[in-house]
């Protein structure tokens, strides 16, 4: 069943993120700086990327002066350390020079595995408009969308509600941030449980939900910074409209027109793509070797 249709973009910034021109190019700047460096970190683990995002705050619509830059990709490792001895890592953990932003790749099976158990977190890379991406990656986020299951959607989503909830909000650790995220799973999930469309944007989704707690927080943590305290409400508000979300997420699981897993012939058609891959990559190294060696 197809429940997305996505362009190819390859775009940098953020719908509905706020930010001023001078704001807009300085992360033009580091987005496009980061690329080259993340680029040839990855091909120095002999590897290639497949795309490149911006995830957290930035891509959730309510950044702070103060927010670091969450970058989230896949790569494609070289088919022959497949079938090795020595198993290759499925996960590169990104530290550059001078930098302090937050950069994890994810190898295309593991996302693949992930994004078929429909994690909120992966679903929202794949479908967020991208910084750098190869035409495979586009094959890739369509047979994705065409895949995703409501079991995953609603245990993801309001499992990450529940846990930031549990841990910030009755833990007394709450600030402006924690109950944004919370806000954020419930209304998203919601979303794409109603709709069938992945929307990781807390000020497109509330444009749909029209929360005016939510509005609030969001101007609160865009005025201030990370680690905000949250504005004043009347007694329980927040709880309130949290509580409101928990039974709607619910009502929206049970009513959902889409499937509860994947399709067997989606998966299948996913398992070829991931092969067609693979087979790619072997080669594109005999023909590297070829041109090496001149034959």
């Amino acid at each position: 069943m197809k429940k997305i249709k996505m362009k190819n973009r390859i775009i940098i910034g953020k719908k509905g993120m706020r930010m001023d021109a001078r704001n807009k190019e300085e992360l033009i700047r580091n987005n496009i700086k980061s690329l080259a460096e993340i680029k040839r970190y990855v091909a120095d683990n002999n590897s290639i990327l497949m795309n490149l995002t911006i995830s957290g705050s930035h891509l959730y619509g309510f950044n702070s002066s103060d927010s670091d830059i969450d970058y989230r990709g896949i790569y494609v490792v070289n088919t022959n350390e497949l079938l090795g001895l020595k198993k290759p890592k499925d996960v590169l953990n990104i530290k550059l020079k001078d930098e302090i932003n937050d950069i994890v790749l994810f190898e295309l099976k593991k996302e693949i595995d992930l994004a078929l158990k429909s994690n909120c977190n992966i679903l929202e890379h794949i479908n967020a408009k991208q910084i750098y991406n190869t035409s495979e990656f586009i094959e890739l986020r369509r047979l994705i969308n065409n895949a995703f299951g409501k079991s995953g959607l609603y245990n993801s989503y309001n499992g990450m509600a529940t846990f930031n909830y549990k841990k910030f909000i009755m833990g007394g650790k709450s600030t402006t941030k924690k109950y944004l995220y919370v806000f954020r799973s419930l209304m998203a999930g919601i979303y794409v449980l109603q709709t069938g469309r992945i929307e990781p944007n807390l000020i497109t989704l509330n444009k749909y939900f029209k929360i005016k707690e939510v509005t609030q927080l969001i101007k609160s943590k865009q005025e201030n910074r990370e680690m905000s305290l949250v504005p004043e409400f009347k007694p329980h508000a927040l709880e309130d409209r949290i509580n409101e979300l928990f039974d709607r997420i619910d009502k929206a699981y049970e009513k959902s027109k889409i499937p509860d897993y994947p399709d067997e012939k989606d998966v299948l058609e996913i398992n070829k793509f991931l092969l067609k891959i693979r087979k790619k990559y072997i080669l594109w190294i005999i023909e590297k070797l070829k041109s090496l060696l001149r034959i």
